[in-house]
């Protein structure tokens, strides 16, 4: 639903957007000194991972489905590890220890013919010895639960709801633009009239007639001043749920800059959270790729 949400309803593409926008910045790279620092330049900017340019793919997928799952797959010659995202609808399951539900051992995904193919994470025994490894990351979840929840998660029903009500005010204003004609004739030539008017004259017609005879055009009246509140209504249920401001999303009217600089603060906090999961995200990511190296012996610093 938020991938749908995302490919066809424009505010939910611009929260997401906001949330990398404001989230990134102008971007995040991981540094360190000595040995360490070499693997993370060589690494980070491989030509197979360009992870400059594929952070802002992977922190948008983590916004929309609420999980990210990245795929390892460590080549033995050099020990760089390669970064593949995995859709979150391919994952069917998750392994956990038996006494700890946090610490997750293996990742099922589902494939068109066959089993499912089993993924190790980090903490299987396992997992430096097999070839490729899979890293999980959730947003949202839910104390218990194994998957966290989309950022769109609950304004989905009012998005379609702003939706459906823009589009039946689309079709009406359609409607509006056809009206009727109400031709008021003498009781005697009523049925002359209609049998001359049967065919209504077309636009840019003359047509003559007398005193008796009155043309009144008549077209539906759309209360569209009275839909307005209804509209916003619902906008503000949506910025509830993103915790956004309006202006954010290009509604300035009556917000003044002492009031938009005063509504700014509560999101910039919200966004300031989830840019500290994603530094998190960028070392611990930047961590396992770095150990899959050391396990290799292709470096010396543990």
């Amino acid at each position: 639903d938020a991938l749908e949400a995302w490919r066809k309803n424009p505010m939910a593409k611009r929260i997401v957007d906001c949330i990398i926008d404001y989230t990134l910045g102008d971007g995040i790279t991981p540094t360190a000194t000595g040995q360490l620092g070499s693997f993370i330049a060589k690494w980070w900017n491989h030509p197979k991972n360009h992870m400059e340019h594929r952070l802002p793919e992977i922190c948008e997928e983590l916004a929309r489905a609420g999980d990210l799952f990245l795929s390892l797959h460590t080549n033995p010659v050099d020990g760089i590890s390669y970064v593949r995202p995995i859709p979150k609808d391919r994952i069917i399951r998750i392994e956990t220890a038996p006494n700890d539900w946090e610490t997750e051992l293996a990742y099922h995904e589902t494939q068109e013919i066959g089993p499912p193919k089993i993924w190790l994470s980090p903490h299987h025994p396992g997992a430096d010895e097999a070839p490729a490894i899979m890293v999980h990351y959730a947003v949202n979840r839910v104390v218990g639960a194994l998957l966290g929840e989309s950022d769109l998660a609950t304004m989905i029903p009012w998005l379609l709801r702003y939706s459906r009500l823009l589009e039946d005010r689309v079709r009406l204003h359609w409607a509006a633009r056809a009206f009727l004609w109400i031709v008021t004739v003498p009781s005697n030539l009523v049925q002359a009239k209609a049998d001359q008017y049967r065919t209504a004259p077309d636009s840019g017609s003359i047509i003559v007639k007398d005193d008796a005879e009155s043309w009144d055009a008549v077209s539906p009246d759309l209360k569209g001043f009275d839909a307005q509140f209804d509209l916003r209504a619902i906008r503000q249920m949506i910025d509830a749920g993103s915790g956004m401001p309006p202006h954010w999303r290009g509604e300035a009217h009556d917000v003044s800059l002492a009031t938009a600089q005063a509504m700014e603060h509560s999101a910039s906090r919200h966004l300031r959270r989830r840019q500290l999961y994603t530094r998190y995200m960028i070392a611990h990511l930047t961590h396992t790729a770095y150990t899959r190296d050391y396990a290799l012996g292709k470096t010396r610093a543990k």
